[in-house]
């Protein structure tokens, strides 16, 4: 199965089980769907934003200053990013609201994951592609491996809590599991499982994390004066 097929066996499985709650479709296959009015307004599961044309996918290049993989190209030609039940995949944002529509807006920049803030424990070969949050504190990062692997980073962390074989295995497997966190109504049940994969500890790994990096800021303050020059 290639990563479109797997992306359009997305797009019916969302389309199907949360249209009825209410969606909006916008231009070049952008869609909302699962609309949550307990959330706010303009709370939906899912957001789907047009994919890019050749064009776009240099530019995406450009923005994420590394070249972009085949399996992740094949993504930002479906869809330049989403967000679909508390998956965030990052996409290129020059140009993707004019494709999409108005109304819809844009997912997250590439750029934030291999550029702004990129541990430096990442392999050079590994394109950050999105995010998961969990619980509070805690968040999972996605990365895209030269091998064609999916891995989960703890944030904070040079640390893997799940890994899949190849794009369209992450896609196929976490997305529908997802589905089963959610009640009819499109609220989340309790005690879902937010973060895949062996990762039950990574909410006190985050709350650690901060402590000792709130720690560290405040002796650094104390101790600077008195360093040596």
């Amino acid at each position: 199965m290639s990563v479109v097929e797997a992306l359009e066996r997305i797009d019916r499985l969302l389309r199907e089980e949360y249209d009825p709650l209410g969606f909006n479709e916008f231009e070049n296959g952008a869609y909302q769907t699962g609309h949550t009015p307990h959330g706010g307004q303009f709370s939906y599961l899912c957001w789907r934003y047009a994919g890019l044309d050749e064009e776009g996918l240099e530019h995406a290049d450009a923005e994420a200053e590394r070249y972009i993989p085949e399996p992740y190209r094949e993504l930002l030609g479906h869809m330049n990013g989403a967000r679909l039940l508390g998956v965030s995949l990052y996409g290129s944002i020059g140009g993707s609201v004019d494709r999409s529509g108005v109304g819809i807006g844009q997912a997250v920049s590439l750029r934030y994951q291999n550029v702004i803030e990129r541990p430096a424990y990442i392999p050079a070969g590994h394109l950050g592609i999105g995010a998961i949050n969990g619980e509070w504190m805690s968040q999972g990062q996605l990365y895209l491996a030269s091998t064609g692997e999916v891995e989960l980073y703890h944030k904070d962390l040079d640390l893997i809590g799940a890994k899949w074989p190849s794009l369209e295995d992450f896609l196929g497997d976490e997305i529908p599991r997802r589905t089963t966190l959610y009640d009819g109504q499109g609220r989340e049940l309790d005690k879902s499982k937010r973060l895949p994969g062996d990762t039950g500890d990574w909410e006190r790994l985050a709350e650690e994390a901060k402590r000792k990096a709130k720690g560290n800021g405040f002796w650094s303050r104390i101790l600077d004066p008195f360093r040596r020059k």
